[in-house]
């Protein structure tokens, strides 16, 4: 078996190796071969493809500082492949290049968590999803006086964005092994609300600085305000944005938040526990490769548990 990178000349026997693996429809022609990332495949002795996956390389907070993170996605094989060592090879490929660019960890969502195991990646994320009525919202911003709720501004993709960047990066600089955003990952924020119903605003304290952002959907068949990054920079940011969503009181019978760290403030904010719904949320695997983290990096580095928030 010979693994290399795959180029745009590998491209149509990646699609139906994905489109085999997980159960989409490919149309020759349709797809593109994907920027910003590098594809890894694995071929038998006659030049078929029998296995691939994609990966690219982010900056992960460690300690006070940031260390070289590989993020792994779409491991595929074909079904009549399987159980040939494949994907192992993939795997041990990359452990050979994690050991020559010092990559330091490794992340990957799995299908199952055992299978990874026989590579070194075990569950270490969590977030937080809660549910609460919308009632506690409004009576969360009820003792927060008008002049201290700060002010909302909606992104559009255009201006704002290095606010934007800014805010985010600084919340995962609290985060241990969240990931940083750089431009190239704007895709990440919602940046045409009008064409698609899906909105960011960063939120201003009364100072005049930008510290926290929240992106949400509304869901009119459920009456249900669907959060997802929930970002603030401290608890006047927390107790802003939550002023914020009081103004769909009259919408929405409840809210949903999807990615908030278990150490959230919100819980307390909204007060009424009996009436929230919570549960933890696991994430992905991850490996420690060990490069470019010194052992004073080591003991400075995350606490027992943490998580990624996205």
């Amino acid at each position: 078996m010979t693994v290399r990178n795959l180029t745009p000349c590998d491209f149509d026997a990646h699609c139906r190796v994905s489109s085999a693996a997980f159960i989409w429809e490919y149309t020759p022609g349709e797809e593109s071969f994907p920027e910003n990332v590098t594809l890894l495949g694995c071929f038998d002795g006659n030049g078929e493809l029998m296995a691939d996956l994609e990966y690219f390389i982010r900056d992960a907070t460690w300690g006070e500082g940031t260390v070289p993170c590989v993020c792994i996605g779409g491991v595929a094989s074909l079904p009549h492949r399987r159980h040939g060592g494949a994907v192992r090879k993939l795997f041990e490929e990359l452990e050979r290049r994690a050991q020559a660019e010092r990559w330091a960890l490794g992340a990957l969502y799995p299908f199952a968590d055992h299978y990874y195991k026989q590579f070194g990646y075990e569950r270490h994320f969590h977030s937080l999803r809660l549910t609460a009525p919308m009632r506690l919202v409004e009576a969360s911003a009820r003792d927060i006086p008008r002049e201290a709720r700060g002010t909302l501004h909606l992104y559009e993709g255009k201006e704002l964005t290095d606010e934007l960047l800014r805010v985010y990066n600084a919340f995962a600089a609290g985060r241990p092994l969240m990931l940083r955003r750089e431009e190239a990952h704007l895709k990440w924020f919602f940046s045409r609300p009008f064409e698609k119903n899906e909105y960011c605003y960063l939120w201003k304290s009364p100072a005049g600085r930008f510290e926290g952002y929240l992106q949400y959907r509304v869901d009119r068949s459920t009456r249900t305000l669907h959060v997802g990054e929930f970002c603030p920079l401290n608890d006047a940011a927390m107790r802003g944005m939550l002023c914020f969503l009081r103004c769909y009181a009259s919408q929405m019978d409840s809210v949903s938040f999807a990615l908030l760290p278990p150490d959230t403030g919100v819980l307390a904010a909204l007060g009424e526990y009996s009436a929230m719904r919570a549960e933890l949320a696991f994430g992905p695997q991850l490996r420690f490769y060990g490069g470019r983290i010194t052992p004073e990096a080591l003991r400075k580095g995350p606490p027992p548990q943490f998580w990624d928030g996205f």
